[in-house]
């Protein structure tokens, strides 16, 4: 299986409307990332992160069920953010107009496939 560093590789190949993506446990703990400059990566993991809860307690307020999915768009293009398993998330900001539903699984994809390599390689929980 892919490592996460991969996952997000194979990502980018597939999605080509996406321009970024880091993948994240917790608050905090990138797993891996597609910025150069971790300062631009530590905005779009708060950006993120922020989104991710606000949406979580909006579903909870209206009796939904657990968030699993949020889309954003913006004039100048989207955000994506899916959350998986052990608090662990993908956020993917793209340019505008992306295919919605296939940039959606691409990403969902994208994260399933870096927790089952994360738990090929026993580091899966950590």
């Amino acid at each position: 299986m892919p490592s996460a560093k991969e996952a997000i590789q194979e990502l980018l190949e597939m999605s080509p409307s996406i321009r970024h993506a880091v993948l994240v446990r917790g608050e905090n703990e990138v797993l891996a990332s597609t910025f150069a400059n971790s300062q631009s990566e530590a905005v779009m993991v708060e950006m993120a992160r922020r989104m991710l809860e606000e949406g979580r307690m909006s579903a909870k307020e209206m009796d939904r069920p657990q968030l699993t999915q949020l889309f954003i768009e913006a004039n100048t293009g989207c955000v994506f953010i899916v959350a998986g398993e052990k608090d662990t998330w993908l956020a993917v900001s793209t340019g505008s107009d992306p295919t919605v539903g296939l940039v959606l699984y691409d990403v969902n994809t994208a994260l399933r496939t870096a927790l089952e390599g994360e738990a090929d390689e026993g580091d899966y929980g950590k």
